[in-house]
């Protein structure tokens, strides 16, 4: 896996530093039906230093695909951290390979609790997740969780044994839930604005801290749910 692109984000003033590939294999990951890079457009690791070392910048924020799977990302964010003096970012990850030392936060995304159902659909246990992200917790770095909602796959049973596996360890610990965006060639459907409310309310029995982010089509509902503590989005403009 190797880094394809880097941009930057005038508010705040940081580079996100963007990783092709994964280790996993969702069959609902939106990444699943994106085009490749080309290599050419593939940098080497002291063509990141060079460009880093060059932008005027206060942050550096991983992405992917999932960052993790990226053979320097270790040199890379002790080069960001430590030489750059950058806050370092790993923007999300599904926290399957533990991440380096030299990182500021992390945001972590829990595909589902069940192990079971995570290896038959990601294709790996969920142990090393759950054992990494106490790790890291217990580390001092700043950690935030999100999970995606899936109706009839990952739902309210599901949502409700992550937070309560997270507010056993934390429970203002941030937690996100993102409604399913259907893709082609999947089962699920997207869902209701009140089924991820409703998932809102069962992770707020455990955590401190819950949002989400719902996903339409209809201007209507845009509309009349805008000003909500979920965050609502025209399916058009994604």
């Amino acid at each position: 896996m190797t880094i394809h692109r880097i941009t930057y984000s005038k508010e705040p003033k940081r580079a996100n530093i963007i990783n092709y590939g994964c280790n996993f294999n969702c069959p609902w990951c939106l990444y699943r039906i994106k085009t490749k890079p080309e290599k050419c457009d593939y940098l080497t690791l002291d063509e990141i230093k060079d460009k880093l070392n060059k932008m005027n910048i206060e942050g550096a924020n991983f992405l992917g695909g999932e960052i993790t799977t990226y053979s320097h990302l270790e040199e890379l964010t002790c080069f960001t951290h430590e030489n750059l003096g950058l806050y370092t970012k790993i923007g999300h990850t599904n926290g399957y390979i533990s991440p380096p030392d030299y990182i500021d936060e992390i945001g972590m995304n829990i595909k589902c609790f069940s192990n079971e159902l995570h290896k038959k659909h990601t294709g790996k246990s969920n142990k090393p997740i759950l054992k990494n992200f106490k790790n890291i917790h217990d580390k001092g770095v700043y950690i935030k969780a999100s999970t995606v909602y899936i109706p009839n796959l990952v739902d309210n049973e599901e949502i409700k044994k992550i937070a309560k596996f997270i507010g056993n360890i934390d429970p203002k610990i941030k937690f996100h839930i993102t409604g399913y965006i259907k893709i082609p060639r999947t089962p699920w459907r997207s869902p209701t604005y009140d089924e991820v409310l409703n998932a809102k309310k069962i992770a707020e029995e455990y955590l401190d801290n819950v949002n989400f982010s719902w996903y339409s089509s209809s201007n209507e509902y845009n509309t009349k749910f805008s000003k909500t503590l979920g965050r609502v989005t025209n399916y058009s403009e994604l």
